[in-house]
């Protein structure tokens, strides 16, 4: 399955199915405002002691029927997630671990639907990859540019067992930290000093399979990246699996992308103004540049 996010801002977006022109998924992110949000500051209320993190939002994703599918509500930076009427919690439990696992250039999340199934993220990637086939399940693009071509066999790379495998095993790999410490804008790797990591293994699924009826053959194209946010689309692209919803996934898929930000210092996500974010963003990537260029 193939989508494009119509906006850059991945909690406010339409999701189009490639294969048929036509909305699979709407994305809508606003502010719950309280009863005492017009009221004037009080003694004990008053603008400086107003705290961001406390700030409520909500996620609501529908299909193309208006159905919701997935209800997130935010306090502040942490999430709480129902997918299809099931209570499913906070990031500790859409992926079956309360810790993260990681090396210095890579981030490994399990999934909760498949003990086969790993998220892996680094600063330039974010992708599913499944060990049993040793194949990449799914693929976020982002900043870049589709052109109808035929598509490029999606194993894995030669680096990339090595670097996995060594993770499990190695007595010195680095401790990880907690997903509430990784979706804190102000994380760094600085952090990781005072975490433990601690290994969970799976939850079972209790969603019931996609159909894969409802969607038609992805067209073969291939990606060239532009290498500049903004320029060029974002796209995710995904293998349906039998014991987890394409809308479980697409939620791990959004989630997990604000982890890899928050790991790899990265610009962080941010819920406003997300064209100043983008602007942020290019500028913080030419500083890297420029810096990497100098040392």
């Amino acid at each position: 399955m193939l989508l494009k996010f119509t906006t850059a801002d991945i909690l406010n977006t339409v999701l189009v199915d490639v294969s048929t022109g036509e909305q699979a998924y709407d994305i809508v992110t606003v502010l719950e405002v309280s009863e005492t949000d017009g009221e004037q500051p009080s003694g004990d209320r008053t603008l400086e002691t107003y705290d961001a993190s406390e700030e409520r939002r909500h996620t609501t994703i529908k299909d193309a029927l208006g159905t919701s599918l997935v209800s997130i509500t935010w306090t502040g930076r942490r999430p709480d997630i129902t997918i299809l009427n099931e209570k499913v919690g906070q990031l500790a439990d859409l992926f079956g671990s309360s810790t993260v696992k990681f090396m210095p250039k890579i981030l490994v999340v399990p999934t909760r639907f498949d003990s086969e199934y790993i998220w892996t993220a680094t600063p330039d990637s974010l992708t599913l990859f499944d060990y049993d086939s040793e194949t990449v399940k799914g693929t976020f693009y982002q900043n870049v540019i589709r052109i109808s071509a035929p598509f490029k066999s999606k194993s894995k790379s030669s680096t990339q067992p090595t670097l996995l495998q060594s993770s499990s095993n190695s007595p010195s790999s680095p401790s990880s930290p907690s997903f509430t410490n990784l979706l804190h804008p102000s994380f760094s790797k600085s952090s990781l000093s005072s975490s433990r990591f601690s290994e969970t293994s799976a939850l079972d699924s209790q969603y019931s399979p996609s159909s894969s009826s409802n969607h038609r053959a992805i067209p073969e194209c291939s990606f060239i990246s532009t290498h500049l946010p903004g320029v060029g689309g974002n796209y995710l692209e995904f293998c349906q699996h039998p014991l987890a919803h394409d809308v479980e996934i697409i939620v791990s898929f959004l989630m997990m992308e604000i982890l890899r930000r928050g790991r790899f210092s990265l610009t962080p996500y941010t819920f406003e103004k997300p064209r100043l974010w983008q602007l942020k963003e290019a500028r913080d990537l030419v500083l890297r540049r420029l810096r990497r260029n100098t040392v």
